[in-house]
């Protein structure tokens, strides 16, 4: 039976996924909180061995800053999409959109990331389908562009799906995510999700939900004839 521990670290949400003595984990947090990245793990009885995979859902600083620790301390390979890969390896998150921002943005998160991104070069590539079992989870990747060119979801045999930044809530509620780097590709993602079997979504900010309530708050607008 899978058991889900959610990890805060700041505004972004880790995952830990526990089956029997076997851990996977999606995303790693930013690099400031690590102390409470490990004593998550510590508590969880999380130790060196025992965690087989990371699941990183897309290259942005807040979700891969403990990514080089952990492949270090724990010796566990980190999965990634072919299209984040640079923005991990250069640590350089805009590597991973089609549309890049103005110069003084570009300066802020160039002069962010190096005070925040730890680089590494990921040991595994995943796209849409692979299957995660030999990693002791029951899971798949879902490949959900939108919010970067690489963005993926892990969706579990049980119906739970991690999304990354693709869904948040605000005030509350689920909504789509708030940082876009293509509109259509982001809108077509979550179309995709209504047809899979997904009871509870994971969102990397914000508390969880179910994909009902999503649909329910988040209507389709009316069709023009």
């Amino acid at each position: 039976m899978l058991e889900i521990v959610p990890i805060r670290l700041s505004m972004v949400n880790c995952y830990l996924l526990k089956t029997g003595q076997s851990y996977a984990l999606v995303d790693t947090g930013v690099s400031w909180r690590r102390r409470l990245l490990r004593e998550a793990l510590d508590t969880a009885g999380c130790k060196p061995g025992d965690l087989k995979i990371i699941l990183i859902t897309h290259g942005d600083f807040d979700h891969t800053g403990n990514g080089a620790w952990l492949q270090r301390k724990h010796g566990v390979p980190v999965a990634i999409h072919r299209a984040e890969a640079a923005a991990v390896e250069k640590g350089k998150m805009m590597l991973s959109r089609k549309n890049q921002p103005g110069r003084i943005y570009r300066a802020l998160i160039y002069v962010m990331g190096l005070l925040v991104f730890r680089r590494f070069k990921p040991d595994l590539i995943v796209d849409e389908g692979d299957d995660l079992t030999r990693y002791d989870l029951d899971a798949r990747i879902i490949y959900i562009p939108g919010h970067s060119m690489g963005s993926i979801g892990l969706l579990t045999s049980d119906g739970g799906f991690f999304c990354g930044d693709l869904l948040t809530t605000k005030d509350g509620k689920p909504v789509k995510g708030t940082l876009v780097d293509d509109a259509a590709e982001m809108d077509a993602s979550i179309e995709r999700l209504k047809v899979l079997d997904i009871k509870t979504v994971y969102p990397g900010h914000g508390r969880s939900f179910t994909m009902t309530e999503y649909i329910e708050n988040n209507p389709a607008p009316p069709s023009v004839s």
